[in-house]
């Protein structure tokens, strides 16, 4: 039984036979449940393969997608992780089902107006990750408060470890620290920024891979 607060123009919550109504950002929203019936086209199995790999992956990097797609998802029915769905479900799988593989260099963590990382590298040290990137001692206000965020994926062990809110985009460094019982991990690096405010960011870029099998 679905319910509709403040009488029948309100919003709706609730299930009514397979449709389920709830609210998000403030506005009403319906989606279908069950089960799908069998025997299900090729096409209709990879595309829930996809599902299914895409958003197990994010999941393991909710924190960080939750500020690099806060502002696409503003003002939408969906949240950052329906629109980081969106934007990498049809674009970051290798390979023909039933063999898909994540193409880690070509997920997107985030998405915005913000300027990349210019000429970003990343190195492995003793202390973790160290990354750097181009900065122009005469970069203007507010892009030189930008703060970096940083992140390494660890396929293996389905772990990541990142920054949020590190140092300034005028810096030109910044390191994330590394377990040591992961160090020799093969893990994939990504880095972007986000505003001193942290409601906008830039798009993130893909900083190549450690000790990959």
């Amino acid at each position: 039984m679905a319910i509709a607060s403040n009488g029948p123009n309100g919003f709706h919550r609730g299930r009514i036979g397979n449709v389920v109504y709830y609210v998000l950002n403030g506005q009403n929203v319906s989606r279908r449940i069950g089960e799908y019936p069998d025997p299900n086209t090729e096409k209709q199995q990879a595309a829930r393969l996809k599902t299914k790999m895409c958003s197990a992956f994010l999941q393991h990097v909710n924190d960080f997608i939750e500020i690099g797609f806060g502002r696409e998802a503003l003002n939408t029915p969906k949240n950052s992780f329906n629109i980081a769905v969106a934007y990498n479900k049809p674009n970051m799988f290798n390979g023909t089902f039933p063999n898909l593989e994540i193409g880690y260099d070509l997920l997107i963590l985030s998405k915005g107006p913000l300027t990349p990382a210019q000429n970003p590298k990343v190195i492995q040290t003793e202390a973790g990750l160290s990354f750097s990137w181009d900065a122009d001692p005469k970069m203007p206000f507010p892009m030189n408060t930008d703060q970096v965020m940083l992140l390494a994926y660890f396929p293996k062990v389905k772990k990541s470890y990142y920054t949020l809110f590190g140092t300034n985009r005028s810096s030109g460094t910044a390191l994330l620290q590394i377990p040591e019982s992961l160090k020799d991990k093969y893990m994939e690096t990504y880095i972007t920024f986000a505003s001193a405010d942290g409601k906008t960011v830039a798009d993130s870029t893909y900083t190549g891979s450690f000790n990959k099998p």
